[in-house]
Order: C-alpha cells, then structure tokens, then sequence
C-alpha cells in the first residue's frame, strides 16, 4: 500500500478529512466515505491512542474552491500572462538557430513568471493547456513552454523543492533544442521519411545533450533531459534503449509532459485556414497523435488516459500516478454529461476524489446552452453523477465564445 503518514489524534479533522484512517501495522481503523465525529476521537483517546497514520499521496496542496467567478477571472487573467510569456520565449529562443545564443538569465526568469501562476491557482493553469486556434508560427515555443509546465507542475507534486522544480522547468523549456541541428529539408520535408532521414531526426537528442552539456554548460541531470526525453520505461525508446530507471527522473518527467502536448496540439494550434495534413510536413504530422486517434476531437481527458494506459511501458508507473492525480480522470475544461442529461465544465477537482469534481451546468437536459448554470460539487451529493464525457465541438465552441473567450468590461 501507499505509504502512511503519522498524525495526531487531535488533528484528525484538519489533517485527514475524508481520508483512509489506519492504526498500526496497517490496520483500517475509518474509510474516508464516513465522517469523523468528536466520539470517534474520544474514542480513539480512550483507547491510549495518540497517534494514527493516512496515506502519503502525491497530490498537490490544492485549495479547492467551488466559486466559479473567480476560476474564470483569474484563467482570463492568467490567458494574457500566459500569452506574454509564449511572446518572451520567442525572443528567447528564437535567435539560437541563427546566433547560438540564449539568455540563460531572461529563461530562469520566464520559469519564475510561470511558477508564480501555478502557485496563485493551479486549476485555473491547467485550463491554458485547452487553448485553441494559436498561432502555427509560434508552435515550437509554445510547445516548449507548455512541456516547462506540465514538467513543473508534475516535479511540484512530487516535492521537489523550488530551486529543484525550476531547475526542471529551464531544462524541459529546452527539451527539444537539438532540433535546430537536424536540416530544415528534412524537417519540413512532404511524405514519409526514409530511413536516413528519420535516423538524422531521432539525433536530436544527443545534438540537444551536447549543446546543453557545451553550450549552456548545464549539470549533467539536466542535460540528460534533452538526451532521454524519447526513452521509454520499457526500453522501447531511443537513443539507447534505456529502461526503468536507467532513465533520468527529469527526463521521465519531461517524456510525460512531451506526450501530453503531443496529443494537444491538434486543436491548439488550428483553424479553418489551416493546412490539411497533405501540406503539412512529416514532421509534424509525427507530433500529433497517429490518424486512428485523429478521427475524433482529442482532448486533455483523452491525454490523461494516454499516460494511464501508458504506466509501467512507456512512462514511469509511479511519475505517471502523481500525474493523474493532479489533472484527474475528469481534466480541469472537461465538458461532461450528467446522468440527468445535463451538461457542465469542469472547473476544480476534488483531489481525493477525481471522479466527483466540481462542474459549472452549462446546458439544460436538452443540450441546449445556457449562461446561467448552477454550481454543482458532485462529491456533495449522490444523486447526480458524471455519465460520460462530451464530445460535441459545436457545444465546446458555444462554451469558448460565451463564456471563455468573453473578455472583462
């Protein structure tokens, strides 16, 4: 089992509410599904019991908050910090290709711009990742700032410290920087690769790990991110085969958050102006998911799913279980159905609890839009709950135009 945390008796209602409560070896003394009353703790102190133990979990500190106003305020906020930030990556990235320059101190300062949003709310963060119609020119730094964060809040999660978690954000922001030595022929090249060419991409890493070893003259662990990040934990990945953990922790947490912006970016970067795949290169039709996968709408529910089904062959088992228990099966943006026929958005998880989050109603039981929806917190009731998760663009885009992309007056 997970491992347990000793509390005091006294502080059972702060420190463990609606969570699995042991005494020694192991024994289950309440399940988290019933409330601790003040007789149980007399109980507990009758019995000479002064301590009893709950699980560690991964998750972050979250402060769960039911006020959708002001998730939609601070996400409308944070969406033109976020977009600054995509703009100061350019200018930061931008000129390596043709200088061989990066700014080493302006980039720890985008990290601390983006660990400063995280922290103020991080439910309100994970609602950038569902950012549509971006610029295609900006693709590659917006990848690479959206790897940073994901990569940052998983390292978060995991309690690593803050001089740690940017450490890990300033080497996943140059995860792929290899790439600027691999020819734009190949890169931008029309139809499938030959064998040469796909070798001469997949070199990236190790063209990456020499310019950040050379060039930035980083730590050898951070390095290695750019190195290990296509390793998989099965041994089926490149450049070495590496498995388990003769991968680099940074690196398994980078391959994470590099798999979950791969399957984002069909609808982050799109329009009706865009090119259909037969003008798009091969490279990146390679960054998006396979065309089995393209034939419906691809989600960031879809991207958790991914990392589940992927624990212990591609993605590290234990990475992979404190990722889902930040983002949840139930995304922060998700629009789900209620088995009343409703429709709502998620908007704040309960971390506990991840199939019962917290959903703004924004349909009547016909589907049909509406503004003015009530709040639900489905952990407080049991007569509702999430039947499926909804798939209708034309209902998301009524969502985005109403409600998330209406600016403040």
């Amino acid at each position: 089992m997970a491992k347990l945390n000793k509390i005091n008796v006294e502080d059972i209602k702060t420190k463990a509410e609606k969570k699995d409560i042991y005494l020694y070896n192991d024994f289950l003394a309440s399940t988290g599904y019933i409330d601790i009353k003040p007789d149980d703790i007399q109980r507990l102190q009758k019995w000479d019991l002064n301590e009893v133990f709950v699980e560690d979990t991964t998750s972050l500190d979250i402060e769960v908050s039911a006020d959708f106003d002001k998730f939609l305020r601070e996400y409308k906020v944070f969406k033109k910090i976020y977009l600054n930030i995509v703009k100061k990556v350019k200018n930061n990235l931008g000129g390596y290709k043709s200088n061989n320059l990066v700014n080493v101190n302006e980039l720890n300062e985008i990290i601390d711009e983006i660990l400063d949003i995280v922290n103020r709310n991080l439910g309100s963060v994970l609602q950038l990742l569902n950012l549509s119609n971006l610029p295609k020119v900006d693709e590659y730094y917006i990848r690479s700032l959206n790897v940073s964060l994901i990569s940052m809040i998983i390292g978060r999660a995991m309690k690593f410290s803050e001089n740690r978690v940017k450490k890990l954000g300033v080497g996943a922001m140059l995860y792929d920087i290899g790439l600027v030595k691999v020819p734009d022929k190949i890169l931008d090249k029309i139809g499938r690769f030959t064998t040469e060419e796909y070798s001469e991409v997949k070199k990236h890493t190790v063209y990456g790990y020499k310019i950040m070893k050379t060039s930035f003259r980083f730590e050898e662990d951070l390095a290695m991110i750019s190195l290990m990040h296509h390793e998989y934990f099965n041994g089926k990945g490149y450049p070495r085969g590496l498995s388990g953990n003769q991968i680099n922790l940074y690196s398994k947490i980078v391959t994470i958050a590099h798999s979950v912006e791969k399957m984002m970016k069909p609808i982050r970067i799109s329009s009706s102006k865009s090119k259909s795949n037969d003008h798009k290169s091969t490279f990146s039709l390679m960054l998006e998911k396979s065309n089995e996968n393209k034939k419906r709408d691809i989600s960031l529910y879809d991207a958790v799913k991914d990392i589940i089904h992927g624990a212990n062959t591609k993605y590290d088992p234990n990475i992979s279980k404190t990722f889902v228990s930040i983002f949840t099966v139930y995304p922060i943006g998700s629009i789900v159905l209620l088995n009343d026929k409703r429709k709502g958005m998620v908007f704040a998880t309960n971390p506990n609890f991840p199939i019962r989050p917290i959903i703004k109603i924004l349909s009547n039981e016909n589907g049909e839009f509406i503004n003015d929806g009530e709040t639900i917190n489905l952990l407080e009731t049991n007569q509702l709950f999430i039947a499926g998760v909804d798939r209708d663009n034309n209902f998301l885009q009524e969502v985005k135009a109403n409600i998330l992309d209406v600016e403040e007056k």
